[in-house]
């Protein structure tokens, strides 16, 4: 009997436990209503931490749900027909403790559209507020004050001071697009008005009255002589040009701290290239690089070459245990190729048999930042976005083309991203790119991490010949280790997609942004494009870190890169059609012309072309677009060009005929 008190003094101290933590837990709790403010009952709540789903709810009759959870940091998706999808981030719950959301009000969405708003969560925009009585069988939630009818979008002050960044967390609406297609699937023709014609040829230009950076370029305000075919560009390929100049620039340092600024080191690179039994490429293929114990070290898709860039130790530098294996999934069907070796001792081949298939998808995402530093270009740049857009559509009729624009600024802007989702109703594309304009942000640090986070949001296709993502900017992303983080993750899921990222950079770029800005290219099988100063438009663009590259027009540029890209050879003979990347001249009375063929690609002894007419020039380029073979004028046949003397690697046949340029890839390979 004695021990009885003892019994119940132990049964009283858990009860009184389970009564503090039932009662302390933290909890996060809202109410959900309309834009009339009405209470929204059985809506769909979904609570994330990271992308991993924890918890859903619906709410009651009045519209309220609460949801215990772990202390942590979590994202909350709310869904309801009719309305746009309201994603909150970066909600803090704290132990012991409730986050009340109070009432989030949920905006009407039209038939055309289905919007998604993202807001980013800060504590100082909630109001301290009253007791109400809580959804049935749980803890009441707070009341917001009366003027609180709906969640608010504010910004934070000003202030780019390091201290002020860290005690405002940025809270900005972001509206995704993401526009419904049609029934039968089909888009409404587009056609863009052809430019004047250009040269290829360029000469440096005489530099025009432009307004400075940061100023704010607003709809409807056009530039002076504004019109596609004004920016200038080149492209520098490090992938190309591994062993002759990046493989320099690791053996000397040249390029350590930006390395280890980014925490991106890619110094161990795999190359593989896969091919059915008759030599065709496969395109769209998952690839592996295992460790010695089978463990996934990078993930990769064969572009429409069948080639796919593996790395080793891409985020520390250090290179795993060897020997390594590669992997690739066909059909569904897991086929182990063997240990690879390095890039610096030659391309990896492997054939695996399937009937030659090429996906006729092209997924394509124009990121773009939208901050008043690229005041001086946005209009310029947006104008040749809409140029290339309509020629890629005339200039690829076979292919099942869709696009998606994603603009973006930073913390405390108007908005942190938006962005009009991949649809192949390409006209919603065009309307979304010629609304924005260049406002907020600075010559700072931008948001780069939330654009390409909100980029791989996008409804990327699951199989296609090719998915590109063209990163326009002027500014280097932050800094802190949870940016870091955010960008490497997004390096290895867009390289894991399949999905190109290739940086457009334009004036202002500081050097570390260039750098990472090639890492982005050579992780994810991409390239690196630069604005220059030939045009005349925008400020000071830095010199790239290249040995010899092509002034090209901007918009040309970007149409044969995209044509590269979607390439691929017939499978009744294997040959494959040459790309135009010039836009005719309207007033030539030369008529356009068939494409020339040429084959095989791969090449080891030989390269053949066919063309279907006279060529002022024919040319293959190296890497460095140097010309390797340089044949003169060729008449209308076929022609055969010998590559066996040289070195093995990727080199770029052009032939000119008035004012059209049509190109192709070609690898030289020894066998």
């Amino acid at each position: 009997m004695k021990n009885i008190p003892l019994v119940l003094l132990v049964a009283l101290l858990a009860c009184g436990t389970w009564y503090a933590f039932r009662f302390n837990e933290p909890q996060l709790c809202a109410q959900i209503a309309d834009a009339a403010g009405q209470p929204l009952p059985k809506v769909a709540v979904r609570i994330l931490r990271d992308t991993a789903m924890v918890a859903t709810r619906t709410t009651d009759e009045k519209g309220k749900f609460c949801v215990s959870l772990l202390p942590g940091v979590y994202t909350v998706e709310i869904t309801h027909s009719g309305f746009a999808q309201l994603r909150l981030e970066g909600v803090p719950v704290k132990a012991a403790q409730k986050t009340n959301l109070h009432t989030v009000v949920l905006q009407p969405t039209v038939a055309t559209l289905t919007e998604s708003i993202t807001v980013y969560y800060r504590p100082a925009l909630f109001a301290e507020a009253d007791y109400d009585e809580a959804p049935s069988g749980e803890r009441p939630i707070l009341r917001p004050a009366a003027e609180r009818g709906k969640l608010p979008v504010v910004a934070p002050p000003k202030s780019r001071r390091a201290e002020d960044r860290a005690a405002y967390r940025s809270i900005s609406e972001s509206v995704s697009e993401r526009s419904k297609t049609d029934a039968d699937g089909e888009a409404p023709a587009l056609r863009m008005a052809a430019p004047a014609a250009e040269g290829v040829a360029l000469e440096k230009a005489t530099p025009q009255p432009v307004e400075g950076k940061g100023r704010v370029s607003r709809p409807g305000r056009t530039p002076a002589a504004q019109r596609a075919g004004t920016l200038t560009a080149g492209e520098w390929n490090d992938l190309y040009n591994w062993n002759h100049h990046w493989a320099d620039l690791l053996r000397d340092g040249e390029i350590d701290s930006y390395q280890k600024t980014y925490q991106l080191f890619p110094q161990h690179r795999y190359s593989v290239l896969l091919q059915n039994e008759k030599g065709m490429p496969l395109s769209d293929v998952p690839v592996h690089l295992l460790d010695r114990a089978g463990a996934i070290l990078w993930e990769a898709r064969t572009c429409n070459t069948g080639q796919a860039e593996l790395w080793a130790g891409l985020f520390s530098g250090k290179l795993a245990e060897e020997p390594f294996q590669v992997a690739a999934y066909v059909d569904g069907k897991r086929h182990v190729l063997g240990t690879p070796r390095p890039f610096a001792s030659g391309l990896n081949r492997y054939q695996i048999q399937r009937e030659c298939h090429h996906p006729k998808t092209v997924d394509i995402v124009w990121t773009v930042d939208a901050t008043g530093s690229m005041g001086d270009e946005i209009d310029y740049l947006k104008t040749e976005l809409l140029d290339v857009i309509g020629r890629v559509q005339e200039r690829f009729p076979d292919l099942d083309v869709r696009m998606g624009a994603v603009f973006y600024r930073d913390e405390g802007d108007e908005y942190l991203v938006k962005s009009s989702a991949l649809n192949r109703d390409i006209s919603k594309t065009v309307s979304y790119i010629q609304a924005q304009y260049a406002d907020g942000g600075g010559d700072y640090p931008e948001a780069v991490h939330s654009a390409l986070e909100e980029t791989l949001r996008q409804p990327w296709s699951r199989e296609a010949v090719a998915r590109i993502c063209f990163l326009v900017l002027d500014a280097s992303p932050h800094q802190r280790p949870e940016v870091i983080q955010s960008l490497q993750r997004s390096i290895r899921e867009a390289a894991r997609r399949g999905i190109r990222i290739v940086p457009i950079a334009c004036s202002g770029i500081q050097k570390d942004t260039e750098f990472l800005m090639k890492f982005f290219g050579l992780a994810t099988n991409g390239s690196y494009i630069f604005l220059t100063d030939h045009s005349g438009v925008g400020g000071k663009h830095l010199a790239p870190t290249a040995d010899v590259y092509k002034v090209e027009l901007l918009n040309d540029l970007l149409v044969r890169l995209i044509g590269e890209y979607v390439n691929t050879p017939r499978c009744d003979d294997g040959k494959l059609p040459m790309a135009f990347h010039t836009q005719p001249d309207p007033q030539s009375p030369v008529k356009p012309t068939q494409a020339a063929l040429y084959y095989p690609n791969p090449a080891s002894d030989q390269l053949t072309i066919e063309i279907p007419f006279d060529a002022q020039k024919v040319t293959l380029y190296n890497a460095e677009g140097l010309a390797a073979r340089d044949l003169g004028a060729l008449p209308a046949g076929v022609h055969a060009i010998a590559v066996q003397d040289l070195p093995p690697g990727t080199y770029t046949l052009r032939i000119w005929r008035g004012s059209e340029i049509q190109s192709g890839k070609v690898l030289v390979v020894r066998t």
